[in-house]
């Protein structure tokens, strides 16, 4: 009978231990989730208002940026169509959000159907996009962004 008493306590403590786990966890993951977020959020404003240098703070220098054109451009690059203003944003939606955390990486994927102007060609049709951020030293950096245009 003690010896019944001693596992069903010792199963009730262990399945307590998981909850708690899982809960702190769980927890964990909707505080990055809001930190991925905010950061994305900043990146957003920036790309809108076309500040350069909040761009450069939010991007890592080897960024990975492929454009809805198929257009692979290095961080100099994307930041010099900014600061040339031949990538302008006419109007800024982005739809479907979604935000994925695997240890120090957040995914942040979505739909946009902003108006962007790039050297002259303005498009809004929808578009999905990723975009991958790494905390680094206390800060996330977005490490690659990718547009594809969606089937019409």
């Amino acid at each position: 009978m003690k010896r019944q008493l001693l596992i069903v306590i010792l199963s009730v403590v262990a399945v307590l231990g998981i909850a708690r786990y899982t809960v702190i966890a769980a927890v964990g993951d909707a505080n990055l989730k809001d930190e991925i977020l905010k950061v994305e959020e900043v990146r957003n404003q920036a790309l809108q208002k076309g500040d350069v240098a909040a761009l450069d703070r939010l991007y890592s220098d080897d960024v990975v940026y492929t454009n809805a054109t198929g257009a692979y451009l290095t961080k100099a690059q994307h930041l010099a169509d900014l600061k040339a203003r031949t990538l302008n944003f006419k109007s800024f939606k982005h739809s479907d959000v979604e935000v994925h955390v695997h240890g120090n990486t957040g995914v942040v994927s979505g739909i946009s159907t902003s108006a962007v102007d790039y050297k002259g060609t303005v498009s809004s049709d929808p578009r999905r996009f990723l975009n991958i951020y790494v905390k680094e030293d206390g800060r996330w950096l977005c490490v690659a962004h990718f547009e594809t245009q969606l089937p019409k």
